[in-house]
């Protein structure tokens, strides 16, 4: 717990780094999942204030997108699933819809997981995504998609 706060305390006084190694080392330790989960949404948001600071964060997506507008899939998967945008929820539900279209279907499903875990309204957007036509029969793809809380 007083590394998950040191981490939030760096966090909000601008010190990224720092923030980072803290949240990193919370994770590492296996500490209780709502712990581990606090200290990834923080990490995400490492990335995402490192990414601003850079001037790169939007622009990464951006081509991202445009890669897949344009049918370089695997130009949009590489973009995707380099370095920490692997915790960004942006990419990985992209990188799930990539995979989708290429006939991946179990890494885009664990990748549509993996979105869904790190941001829960990929659940809809998911629902609605026509690049998932293919997989709208797949058992794991309609328990991802439905809410299991009702």
């Amino acid at each position: 717990m007083k590394k998950l706060e040191a981490g939030i305390e760096a966090f909000h006084a601008d010190r990224i780094a720092e923030a980072r190694s803290e949240f990193e080392a919370v994770i590492a330790a296996g500490a209780e999942s709502r712990l581990t989960s606090r200290a990834g949404d923080y990490l995400a948001a490492c990335d995402r204030a490192e990414a601003a600071q850079d001037g790169k964060g939007n622009d990464a997506f951006l081509e991202a997108v445009m890669a897949r507008n344009d049918g370089d899939l695997e130009g949009a998967l590489k973009i995707c699933t380099a370095g920490s945008r692997t915790r960004d929820g942006r990419f990985v539900y992209l990188a799930s819809c990539v995979r989708a279209l290429l006939g991946d279907t179990e890494p885009a499903l664990d990748s549509l997981a993996k979105a869904v875990e790190l941001d829960p309204t990929n659940r809809v957007r998911a629902f609605h995504d026509a690049d998932f036509a293919s997989l709208n029969e797949d058992e794991r793809f309609l328990s991802l998609v439905h809410d299991q809380s009702d």
